[in-house]
């Protein structure tokens, strides 16, 4: 087998060392995927806004549909998912709960309220707010949020129509993240005010899950 003589041999001037033109590659690859990856910003009427938020690489479905996942730096936080007919829509994902429980929000303040509330009702509150039954003063005190799921209900459905307004282009993938989580908050507001709360038994308790 013949052997093939480089044009420029070491020493020689303009000789580059292997291992320079190996770097120098993988920069150039690097480069070339920045740009295929910068024609994939956009999709539809769908902006990103800030550099931090970006729509990753399409992969396929079983259907046959394009998915695209939403990065907010190294999180994933939504999908994009265009039909076999082209259809766009976009989803954004849900973390942790809207009116999260007592155990589940770590805040002091928000304990000593929780305790001093329910001192209150026992005081005041002698049927349990579900069944009627008598509420004990030496059982351990159950607070509940009656209108919590009602809240919980509506705060999903206006968080709903975010993804949309982001699909049609009225908001870019940014603000529409912002307004989406700003909405769900507003479920753990309500759920720290204490609005709404009232005691109920330990069988009631048990029934809603409630684990204090």
């Amino acid at each position: 087998m013949a052997i093939k003589t480089p044009d420029i041999l070491p020493g020689e001037e303009g000789y580059i060392p292997k291992k320079e033109r190996t770097k120098e590659k993988k920069l150039n690859e690097k480069k070339e995927r920045k740009v295929r990856e910068k024609k994939d910003i956009e999709i539809g009427n769908i902006k990103t806004g800030y550099k931090g938020y970006r729509i990753g690489r399409p992969t396929i479905t079983p259907r046959k549909e394009k998915k695209y996942i939403i990065w907010r730096f190294t999180k994933k936080i939504g999908e994009i998912i265009v039909s076999t007919e082209g259809k766009i829509s976009l989803n954004f994902f849900r973390f942790g709960g809207v009116g999260s429980y007592k155990s589940l929000i770590q805040d002091v303040d928000f304990q000593k309220r929780w305790a001093i509330r329910e001192q209150e009702l026992l005081m005041t509150q002698k049927e349990c707010a579900i069944c009627k039954g008598k509420i004990s003063k030496t059982a351990k005190p159950n607070l509940y949020h009656t209108k919590m799921w009602i809240k919980r209900a509506g705060l999903l459905e206006e968080a709903e129509k975010v993804p949309e307004e982001v699909a049609e282009g009225k908001l870019t993938i940014e603000d529409g993240w912002k307004k989406f989580n700003e909405i769900l908050e507003k479920g753990n507001r309500y759920y720290m005010s204490l609005q709404d709360t009232a005691l109920i038994c330990a069988s009631c308790a048990k029934k809603k899950g409630l684990s204090y």
